[in-house]
Order: structure tokens, then sequence, then C-alpha cells
């Protein structure tokens, strides 16, 4: 049988792949492709480009992500004193905190890549290579952070469904 419950919780289930299908792609098939086979100042901007453009994509699987997990959350009927009183609730609050840091993270990301974009297309001073080497170190870093949260979340989900 066929309910707006079954459609929320695989559209929830669709967008969380496609967030984290989005950033396994670039960082795990894009990027060595890349690398080796553009300068710097050119790769800098393709992966800026392409972040930009999953950048819509990934706000648009955010906002699904969050209007279908409210309606899960209503479905289960959840409760915020749930949130510390059961072993669900205490593992909901916990994806909902990183969640939140996902998206900091992502925010965060988002603004060392437009950094990084600007600076890989002005001039080419030391200095601006240093600070552009830092803000890649920076930028990766945050990768993998946004990677490692994004995968305890997914554990978690898959938790809270057993």
């Amino acid at each position: 049988m066929f309910s707006i419950w079954v459609l929320a919780r695989w559209l929830h289930l669709l967008a969380a792949i496609t967030w984290i299908g989005g950033m396994l792609f670039i960082l795990v098939v894009l990027l060595p492709v890349v690398r080796p086979s553009l300068l710097p100042e050119d790769r800098a901007m393709l992966v800026g480009r392409i972040g930009r453009r999953f950048g819509y994509i990934s706000l648009a699987a955010l906002f699904v992500l969050l209007i279908t997990g409210y309606m899960n959350g209503e479905r289960r009927h959840v409760d915020w004193a749930d949130l510390t009183a059961t072993t669900y609730g205490t593992r909901l609050l916990i994806k909902l905190i990183l969640v939140a840091a996902i998206v900091v993270v992502s925010v965060l990301h988002t603004w060392f890549g437009h950094r990084m974009v600007k600076l890989a297309a002005g001039e080419r001073t030391p200095e601006v290579m240093a600070e552009r080497r830092r803000l890649q170190v920076m930028s990766g870093s945050l990768s993998a952070l946004n990677l490692v949260l994004n995968l305890i979340v997914v554990w978690l989900a898959a938790s809270l469904i057993a």
C-alpha cells in the first residue's frame, strides 16, 4: 500500500544518497582523475565550478532531508522530551546535532572554496600562492570532516530504522 509516509521515507533516503553520493563522487572519483591532468590553477577553477553546481543540488537535498526528516519524526510521534528520555530519542538528538555541525562545516567549506577560486583567478605572488595552499589544506580537512560526520549520521539513521 502506498502512503505519504512511504514517499517521505524514500525521498529522505534519495536526498541522503544525493548529498553523500555527490561528496564521494567529488572526493573519490573526480579529484584523483583531475589532479594529475591539470595545472593547480585550472584544477582549482574546475573543482570550484563543479562544487558550485553541486552546491545547488546539495542545498535542495538538504531542504528535502529537513522536511522529510521532520515528517518522519511526526509519523513516529517524537516529542522534544523523547530526545533525552528514550534510546531512539537520544540517537535522534545526536543525529540532529551532527547534522547541524555538517551544515556549519559545509558553509565554511563553501567559503574556503569561493576564496580559493578567486585567488586562482588572480595574481600569482608568493603571498597569494601561500594563502591558496593554506586554503586548500583547510578545504581538504573540512571535506574529510564532512564525510566522516555524514557517515556517522548514516550509521545513526540506520540504527534508528532497525
